[in-house]
Formats: C-alpha cells, structure tokens, sequence
C-alpha cells in the first residue's frame, strides 16, 4: 500500500469518524458539512510532479526536524547537516512555491494532531465536536502568507515578553 493509498484511507476513515460524531447523514446531522471541513483548503491546484516535491520536502522537513534535537552525538550532527544539505537542493531545483507549501503543510499536519490528541483520552461531546469541526475547517483555510503573519506576531510578542 502506498503513501497516496493510506492518506485516502486514513481521510476517509476520518470523515466517516466525523459523520457518526455529527449524526450521519441518515440522521439529518450535519455529517456532510464535516466531511466538507476536512477537504484541502489550499485552493491551489499542483501537477502530479509538484505534488510528489512538495512530499519530499514535506517528508524531508520532519527528519529535519527530528535529527534537530538535543543530544545524540557527532553522528545525528552528520546526519541533521546532511538532510539539511537536501532540504536546501531540494528547494534550489524546486523553488521558494513549493517549500512554502511544503512548509504550510508541515504545520497543518502537526496542527491537526495536536488538535486531536487533546481527545485521546476522553469522549467527545457533540460541543467538542462542532469546536473541533470549526478549528479544523479554520486550519484548512489557512494560507502561507497567514501562516507567516502569525509566525511574525508570536516572534514579535516573545521578543517584546523576553
């Protein structure tokens, strides 16, 4: 099975998760408004080509991320300061569209878990439900350029706090 394969699947299976919290649609609940919330926000349709940058890139960001952390030694160092030589070729042959993108969805990825894992532990209620629906569908209408501006005003506030 596929990366594009386990997305599909884990979409759908989270859709008909949505659909049963709304009510289903046989219920008269608003199921298909939820499902409607989950689609991609980002308005920007991309070649099968970018897509399959925009994945490596995605995919590149996380091990970035991951090698950057504290400890670990000489050879995570190595290895953190190859993949940041890859991230950077893979920017220079693709350019600056795509890594925002890339970028964007990173942090819309990491955003939505953060977001469900605050109900791994406890039911939802249907007032947690259309909360979580409305921050999802908030999520997915974010775009780069407003991603940059909150990013800009959290720097602002912390360098004004600190």
């Amino acid at each position: 099975m596929s990366e594009d394969d386990d997305a599909t699947a884990a979409e759908t299976s989270l859709r008909r998760a949505v659909e049963q919290l709304c009510g289903g649609p046989d219920r008269g609940g608003d199921g298909k408004e939820a499902a409607q919330a989950l689609a991609d926000g980002s308005g920007k349709a991309w070649t099968p080509e970018q897509e399959t940058q925009i994945r490596a890139m995605v995919e590149q960001i996380r091990k970035l991320r991951d090698l950057n952390r504290p400890g670990g030694g000489w050879w995570r160092r190595r290895r953190e300061w190859r993949a940041r030589e890859r991230l950077v070729d893979m920017m220079e042959a693709s350019g600056p569209e795509l890594l925002n993108e890339a970028e964007l969805r990173t942090w819309k990825s990491h955003a939505m878990v953060e977001l469900l894992l605050r109900f791994m532990d406890t039911a939802m209620k249907q007032d947690d439900t259309v909360e979580t629906l409305a921050r999802i569908e908030a999520l997915h209408a974010v775009t780069y350029e407003d991603y940059q501006r909150a990013k800009k005003k959290l720097a602002e506030e912390k360098a004004a706090a600190g």
